[in-house]
């Protein structure tokens, strides 16, 4: 969702009182974009006038130390979402993702390392680098003495400090990998989880065993299996019959539910423990109750669309022909600090916390006619980033640092047990898609992993750790739903960007890599029901029509994903190594993809119009795809210039656009019309 220009770098921004040092750097205004720009004396005095403001200058020199981009500003309201542009930037250039511009109510200091290599190898006559300055217009901020610079003995020190820490997330990503490569000589084979007890089994084990030589270890769910954390022996009697064993244990251990813990088998040598097996999850969960379906629904198309919210004319989604959408769901919203009204304590250590059942109630206007309209919904799971100044919620991951949304907090019991209370409470709420306030049928896990950094953000890690975090948060999403619902199913969510080589920086996975990784836990720590959220969206965002990408090819090396070789993720998906413990081709949801109209007239309307049908002709060659959700219903206009809606933007004559030629072009796909309404489009 929204414009995907995203990446990071390995970065502090620091405020401390100004600097003299001499600038090096000129704006030129000319070339610069959505920007009032005032000087007086050495100050800059920057309006941003439009959704994509940015400033472009020219570096007057450039030392081989420089590495640190510093200016002094003034600026009232601050400026997230702040980016770098280095050398002549063109479309499809991946920027420099800079730490937000704090609040500042007098002159501060912004500094933050930036890679400057590109422009050191650039043609010494051009030194460009552009300032991106948020997506908002009305911001106003003043600038003085924008240079680069070496780093001082302090910054070189703190980053000897980082580098330490770097080193160490190697080394845990280097024990998930290690463990991942490992064989076992045993395996369990299920581990049923019931009301009262947890039944583990097993076999393979060595004739020679003991059962006093073994050991159940439990592997709580924050704990992840890079960490050298000390074993968590679980006392229990364990019963053999030769190569073969059991284990029941009981499902709680004082308030903690170990409905989300996985386990391994171990044996004793010389002191320690050598394990047996891999770690393994709940293969099978008793439900809570009978509020469920006894089916689950499937869509009756695969029309869906995307963010439907708690208010619009939601009822349009019928005469469009709708059958699945998503919501978006912040989840912190739901957590509080104190008792309340229809507040309900979550049990965990620390200070007192509550889930808010009210809050929650919010989203059964939405639920409910979903149920009603036999609409299947899929929700996404979000966990916004704190805006500065702000506490943090408990279910913010501790080493975020920035982007839109974060990863949820699996480094500590407690924001462990409060995620999992959270998604277990929005899962009994919404079990039954069947009888009011209606049911969640597909859980989709926060918003474009591969893109970590801005839209799942746990700060700069290996892209291994980055993966196995993930992965447990998925579990986490699947047993929390599945106690309540059985046919429940969890998603990863991915951009339309394939495959990623590894940089070194950290900054970005490809979305191979995630559903590779994802198939690899599931083999070697058994399956459970999950698919692929994918958001093939044409290379540029922008581009006129979705058939003239050039960064694709028609194999598995394919840098991107697009709608013009869907084919390509239909092959991938259906190959024997990637279907589920079953043999079946795990299901798809195309969760996120539109096609931009650069102005409202007839043209521009029809590209779009044939655009969509051109994507949906593509899908409906392809049964696994569940649904296609249109992104987006309505224009908005605060995402970054893109106007994808099937209306236009809201005015005060028309609060919610008006119906462009794609919208009646939607409506008509699939139907006796479709012919009718597609004469005269373009065609690729």
């Amino acid at each position: 969702m929204f414009i995907k220009r995203v990446c990071a770098v390995f970065l502090a921004s620091l405020v401390m009182p100004p600097v003299a040092s001499a600038a090096n750097w000129t704006v030129v205004p000319a070339r610069c974009n959505d920007v009032d720009i005032q000087r007086q004396d050495q100050v800059i005095e920057i309006r941003t006038t439009g959704s994509d403001p940015f400033l472009v200058g020219e570096l007057s020199d450039l030392a081989a130390e420089d590495s640190v981009l510093q200016f002094d500003y003034f600026c009232v309201s601050g400026v997230k979402q702040v980016e770098l542009f280095l050398g002549r930037p063109r479309y499809g250039d991946t920027p420099l993702s800079l730490p937000a511009i704090p609040v500042a109510e007098t002159w501060q200091t912004y500094s933050t390392t930036v890679n400057l290599d590109s422009l050191r190898n650039a043609n010494p006559d051009s030194k460009t680098m552009r300032i991106d300055l948020g997506r908002k217009p009305g911001v106003r901020i003043q600038l003085r003495n924008v240079h680069v610079r070496a780093k001082t003995p302090q910054e070189k020190d703190r980053e000897a400090k980082q580098q330490q820490l770097r080193q160490q997330k190697v080394v845990a990503a280097e024990r998930i990998e290690n463990y991942l490569s490992q064989s076992f000589p045993a395996r369990i084979d299920s581990v049923v989880v019931d009301p009262s007890t947890i039944t583990v089994t097993f076999s393979g084990l060595p004739q020679s065993l003991s059962e006093s030589e073994l050991q159940l270890i439990e592997c709580p769910p924050w704990q992840s299996i890079g960490q050298s954390a000390d074993p968590r022996k679980v006392d229990v009697p364990i019963q053999l019959e030769g190569a073969r064993g059991t284990v029941v244990l009981p499902r709680f251990e004082g308030h903690r539910d170990r409905l989300q813990s996985s386990w391994r088998l171990a044996k004793s040598v010389s002191g320690s423990l050598s394990y047996l097996t891999a770690r393994t999850f709940a293969t099978e969960i008793d439900v809570i109750g009978g509020n469920h379906s006894p089916h689950r629904p499937v869509p009756a198309n695969q029309k869906g669309l995307g963010g439907i919210g708690l208010h619009g004319p939601i009822d349009e989604l019928r005469e469009l022909g709708v059958t699945a959408i998503t919501v978006n769901i912040a989840i912190t919203s739901f957590v509080k600090d104190a008792p309340g009204q229809g507040r309900i304590k979550i049990p965990t250590s620390g200070a007192p916390v509550y889930f808010d059942t009210l809050t929650l109630s919010h989203y059964d206007r939405v639920m409910n006619w979903a149920r009603e309209n036999n609409v299947v919904v899929s929700a996404i799971i979000l966990i916004p980033t704190p805006r500065a100044g702000n506490d943090a919620s408990p279910l913010v991951h501790p080493e975020h640092d920035g982007g839109i949304y974060t990863m949820p907090d699996l480094t500590t019991p407690r924001g462990t047990d409060i995620y999992a209370f959270v998604l277990s409470e929005m899962a009994r709420r919404y079990s039954n898609t069947d009888s009011a306030p209606g049911g969640i049928t597909n859980w989709i896990a926060h918003n474009e992993i591969d893109f970590h950094t801005v839209w799942t953000n746990m700060g700069l890690q290996p892209r291994t750790i980055v993966t196995e975090s993930y992965y447990r948060s998925m579990r986490i999403i699947h047993n929390a739903a599945r106690q309540h619902n059985p046919h429940a199913r969890v998603f990863t969510s991915l951009t339309h960007h394939f495959n990623v080589p590894e940089d070194g920086q950290w900054r970005q996975l490809s979305g191979r890599e995630v559903i590779e990784s994802l198939q690899r836990y599931s083999v070697t720590e058994g399956d459970f029901a999950w698919g692929v959220a994918y958001h093939p969206y044409p290379q540029n965002l922008f581009a006129a029509v979705p058939w003239n990408d050039t960064r694709i090819s028609d194999d598995f090396e394919t840098p991107l994903i697009t709608i013009q070789n869907l084919q390509v993720f239909g092959r991938f998906m259906q190959q024997e190594s990637m279907r589920d413990s079953s043999g079946a081709v795990r299901p798809v949801l195309f969760s996120e993809q539109g096609f931009h109209t650069d102005s409202y007239d007839d043209d521009a309307q029809d590209r779009q119009a044939a655009a969509l049908l051109y994507a949906m002709q593509k899908v409906r060659a392809m049964p696994m795809v569940e649904s296609f959700h249109y992104h987006r219903w309505i224009d908005h206009p605060r995402e970054g210039g893109l106007k994808v809606g099937l209306r236009t933007l809201p005015s005060e004559t028309e609060p919610y656009g008006k119906r462009k030629r794609a919208w009646h072009m939607y409506q008509a796909i699939g139907t006796e019309r479709e012919a009718q309404v597609s004469k005269g489009l373009p065609t690729p």
